[in-house]
């Protein structure tokens, strides 16, 4: 008896992705996209892969195939492959493949387990998505991978320029990488750029994926040409609606790229195991960056070391700006601001906008709200909420200066507010005060220290706010009343 042929998938695959013509001579060939299915019980890499009934089963099956555009390949609910799963081919924008999961049941599993460096590589593919899928790379033997074991990594090596790859409802989880930076960092989601043809990606979107439990950073990427000398930088980036948990060390890390929005997303507990710097959110090497409308909570420092924030403006970078976010109790701090060594191959960073958040109780185990590390230029500061009602009797350096005195740094329409037993202090120096304005903010409760402040300039005060004028309604998330 013949199996049956994917009649139905085809025809909904011309409808939804239209056909892919490939030109030869004067002519040209049309190509019908098609479906694929792998199922890990009961397929069988001899049939054609191209039904329910006819399914290939394991992942060098798939492996092998080159993918045209608009390809569609599904993954059984329900089912696990150990290894790594490498797509071949590229579509077009109005015809990307599709690798995706079908049936009924848990997310189709892909577990590399150690057996290689990626559970998921993107490499050089353009046009792709990869959606629907639990992705792992735990190895039982090591207590720690030092091989920089990650859950999907996109490449772009040596081809010039990558683009439209989209990851979508992912849950990666369980990679017990290295948490040393500078190491082989483990990492959940990274996207990676090598040579020596200067490469790089545009038009990346990461929306509503979970990550969990990874050493050493959650969502990040590296800079190889993100350097000023050698610039050649990714674009246009967007992280949206993830959620990041139980990470060792940095969450989110904007690397080399021009053009970045990171918005909806909810990060909690980070920099868990790591012994060195490490942030919630933060850009380096990267212009016109915007993080907005996120949460970040419970980043840790718990041994007196740098970081611990749940923002940083990092080195290297140019027109940022972080409003509208929601932050509360990260130990580190609420904000860094810093450049790099500054020479040929990195800018002093500057024309950093900081407004509209809301943060409480942040900074109260590294005692300090602000850090201004290095020099840098043109922060300002505006319409931001500050509040603090630690039950401990903490001093919070509200701005903190080290390593260099920074330049033109404005707090306007700012309130800072410390109640119970937290203090907001100001003991810093007047040279290093030098370098801040202050116009029109509001100090309430128990601060000490602004008969030091210089350069307050004459403003209108800042109206009372109301919680409700934020993105969300912090009153009943924080169960705070008559919090202002």
């Amino acid at each position: 008896m013949l199996k049956q042929q994917p009649i139905l998938c085809a025809f909904l695959f011309l409808i939804s992705f239209g056909m892919t013509t490939e030109t030869f001579g004067q002519g040209k060939k049309t190509i019908a996209a098609m479906c694929y299915y792998i199922d890990s019980k009961d397929g069988d890499d001899k049939d054609s892969g191209t039904s329910e009934r006819n399914a290939w089963k394991s992942l060098s099956k798939v492996n092998a195939q080159i993918f045209k555009a608009g390809d569609r390949v599904s993954f059984k609910r329900g089912g696990k492959w150990i290894g790594q799963l490498l797509p071949k081919g590229s579509g077009t924008n109005e015809s990307p493949i599709i690798f995706s999961a079908y049936g009924k049941g848990e997310l189709p599993v892909i577990a590399a387990e150690g057996q290689f460096k990626d559970a998921v590589l993107l490499k050089n593919n353009s046009h792709i998505a990869l959606e629907n899928f639990d992705i792992s790379n735990y190895d039982a033997s090591v207590k720690e991978q030092n091989t920089g074991p990650t859950g999907v990594r996109i490449l772009s090596e040596n081809i010039g320029t990558i683009t439209n790859i989209r990851l979508s409802n992912l849950y990666v989880h369980d990679i017990n990488g290295d948490n040393k930076k500078g190491s082989n960092e483990g990492n959940g989601i990274f996207w990676d750029c090598q040579g020596p043809t200067p490469s790089n990606i545009e038009n990346l979107l990461i929306e509503n994926c979970k990550v969990v439990k990874v050493d050493r950073n959650g969502i990040r990427g590296n800079g190889t040409f993100g350097f000023r000398n050698n610039w050649f930088p990714n674009k246009n980036l967007i992280i949206r609606g993830c959620t990041l948990e139980d990470i060792g060390g940095d969450g989110i890390v904007i690397k080399a790229f021009d053009g970045s929005l990171v918005e909806h997303n909810q990060l909690f507990h980070i920099r868990t195991r790591a012994k060195d710097n490490a942030v919630g959110i933060w850009p380096h090497s990267s212009d016109n960056t915007v993080i907005q409308y996120n949460e970040v909570a419970f980043t840790k420092n718990l041994d007196w070391s740098n970081d611990g924030q749940s923002f940083d403006i990092d080195g290297n970078c140019n027109n940022t700006i972080i409003q509208n976010n929601y932050s509360h109790d990260n130990d580190g701090g609420f904000m860094l601001v810093i450049s790099d060594a500054i020479n040929s191959k990195s800018r002093m960073t500057t024309n950093s906008i900081i407004r509209n958040n809301l943060s409480i109780n942040d900074g109260n185990k590294r005692k300090r709200l602000f850090n201004f590390a290095l020099v840098t230029d043109d922060t300002k500061i505006s319409n931001n909420i500050f509040y603090n009602s630690g039950l401990d009797s903490v001093k919070m350096e509200l701005v903190d200066i080290e390593h260099g005195v920074p330049k033109n740094v404005v707090f306007e329409d700012n309130i800072f507010e410390y109640q119970g037993r937290s203090q907001g202090i100001f003991n810093k120096s007047a040279k290093q005060y030098e370098a801040l304005t202050w116009t029109g903010n509001q100090f309430k409760g128990n601060i000490i220290g602004k008969d030091k402040l210089l350069n307050v300039k004459e403003g209108t005060p800042v109206k009372k706010k109301n919680l409700k004028e934020f993105p969300w309604n912090f009153m009943k998330m924080l169960k705070i009343k008559n919090m202002l």
